[in-house]
């Protein structure tokens, strides 16, 4: 999740326990709808976005101004279970917890470039995370009545304003440079309504807003029909506050790369690949250790142009996490593209399962050793974008 997950790891005392996608955020798209089809490879995307975060690869974009806008929306899935057990300590069976289902529109990003030569510019906006999560659940005593209901709610959405430059030397290498400021608010809101009156109910409401800047270079090299790209990214002068209280996050630099390699074959076929890796053990709030461990990920796909002029795409990411092995995820994509003159519009489908134990994640702070919580959810996403070339 790169510097996102860094940025938001302050935020996991607020979060009672969620899963770390609810405190982290999800990852927006950052890059074309093509590339959200490929296994988000973002970093191997050429495209007005993408290149906000590859500087390098605005060098291979068409002479002119090229414009792009994403867009997203997502259905997200959870249930819980808690393992029920007999008198002897056997399992029989398990019992549900909760379940919830969010339907919502995620914002993608716009961007613009301008390629002239062996010059290239490009400015935009990109939401780089989107909190957005609806929990609730009914309890009930042993006796299966109802003694209150629990209720969370999670929104907000940070923006990345970014823009980048590169320089190509020749058919062989080209340097990039750039940086944004990044800047969003999440808002948490917790109720606990009991059915007994004298019972202690309460609400919770957290507003906190994070800011910061990120730096970013990259370099990119040309070898006939493979493209190979480096680049890092370094944060500066993150904070996060809450009302009267602020606090510094220390981030640590982010490490990319990506490839493209195109065979030459009848289907015009293109296989892309990115690769990233933080330093996330390093990330420190308000000089404490955040207690996490590095993090990684790599994206992989291929486009092949179908009889007709469709472009069909498939891919697979995988992204360790910084919390536990446990809830590391991978998400299956494909998706289709259509070319009209100099419209390209590109629409992508993703599905992004995960099941864990809460023992295998014991730094969530509500659960307690020997809890038999078992969460299973998913997120299945569609996007759609447009670019164009003047």
């Amino acid at each position: 999740m790169g510097i996102t997950a860094g940025g938001m790891i302050i935020l996991l005392a607020l979060s009672g326990g969620l899963p770390e996608v609810m405190w982290l955020g999800d990852e927006g798209v950052l890059g074309s709808a093509g590339a959200a089809g490929m296994g988000n490879t973002v970093y191997a995307d050429i495209s007005p976005q993408a290149v906000l975060q590859n500087p390098a690869m605005a060098s291979k974009l068409p002479e002119g101004f090229s414009v792009g806008i994403t867009g997203t929306v997502a259905l997200d899935i959870e249930k819980r279970t808690r393992r029920v057990y007999d008198s002897f300590g056997g399992v029989v069976g398990e019992s549900e917890y909760s379940f919830n289902q969010n339907f919502h529109p995620l914002p993608g990003g716009a961007a613009i470039s301008w390629k002239t030569g062996d010059l290239a510019f490009s400015a935009g906006w990109r939401a780089v995370s989107t909190f957005g999560y609806s929990y609730s659940r009914i309890m009930n005593d042993d006796n299966y009545v109802k003694v209150g209901e629990e209720t969370l709610e999670t929104s907000g959405i940070l923006n990345d304003f970014g823009f980048s430059s590169a320089w190509r030397q020749g058919e062989l290498f080209s340097i990039g440079a750039g940086g944004s400021f990044v800047t969003g608010t999440r808002s948490l809101e917790q109720r606990m309504q009991y059915v007994d009156p004298t019972a202690s109910s309460y609400e919770i409401e957290l507003d906190t807003e994070i800011s910061g800047m990120v730096v970013r270079g990259s370099a990119l090299v040309n070898l006939n029909r493979v493209s190979i790209s480096g680049g890092v990214e370094q944060p500066v002068g993150w904070t996060t506050s809450e009302g009267s209280s602020e606090a510094d996050i220390s981030l640590p630099m982010v490490l990319r790369a990506g490839l493209r390699y195109l065979p030459g074959n009848r289907l015009m076929s293109l296989f892309v690949a990115d690769f990233w890796w933080s330093g996330t053990q390093a990330v420190e709030v308000a000089d404490a250790d955040a207690g996490m461990k590095n993090s990684w990920g790599f994206g992989a796909g291929v486009e092949n142009t179908l009889p007709g002029g469709t472009i069909g795409r498939a891919g697979f990411e995988y992204d360790s996490s910084p919390v536990a092995s446990a809830l590391d995820r991978m998400k299956f994509t494909t998706g289709l593209g259509w070319v009209l003159d100099d419209i390209t519009v590109d629409a992508g489908v993703s599905f992004s399962p995960v099941r864990w134990d809460q023992y295998q994640a014991d730094g969530l702070p509500t659960f307690t050793p020997g809890d038999s919580l078992v969460v299973e959810s998913s997120r299945t996403a569609f996007t759609l974008g447009i670019e164009k070339t003047f």
